[in-house]
């Protein structure tokens, strides 16, 4: 089973406090119920895809999708919302070269146009290889629209 997590933070990006962790298949009993308003998601990416072949996040990763549902059953069928890219560039202390980074923060605003207010949403995530392969559904985040 993956070990990946995915964390709510509040305003300011403060950490909530609530660590989620594993990748199910859809369902999934732990599911956040934030004390503030949520500004980003951060993660830790999986080591294993969907049908249990080892991923090097570093080697294996391409790119993360997002989800957004009213409830908490992802499927296979959903449909990503957003897509960010696995690395991102940072100049190296050098100045001269850069250096891959592992994305694993997303702020919870670009999911915004997708979603209507006064609704609460579960927001998933899914990590694909350079192969194609994905990995499950992180554990869904309660995200609360008042």
């Amino acid at each position: 089973m993956n070990r990946s997590s995915l964390r709510l933070t509040v305003s300011l990006i403060t950490l909530i406090g609530i660590i989620f962790s594993g990748c199910g298949g859809g369902g999934g009993s732990a599911v956040s119920q934030p004390s503030g308003s949520v500004a980003a998601l951060a993660w830790d990416p999986p080591r294993v895809a969907a049908d249990s072949t080892p991923l090097d996040p570093r080697r294996d990763l391409d790119y993360y999708e997002f989800y957004l549902r009213t409830d908490q059953n992802f499927t296979e069928n959903d449909q990503p919302v957003a897509q960010v890219a696995a690395f991102y560039d940072v100049l190296s202390p050098n100045g001269k070269t850069f250096v891959r980074e592992l994305t694993n923060e997303f702020t919870m605003d670009n999911l915004l146009p997708f979603t209507e207010k006064g609704k609460r949403y579960y927001v998933s995530i899914r990590a694909v290889g350079v192969d194609g392969l994905k990995s499950g559904f992180m554990v869904p985040v309660a995200w609360d629209l008042s």
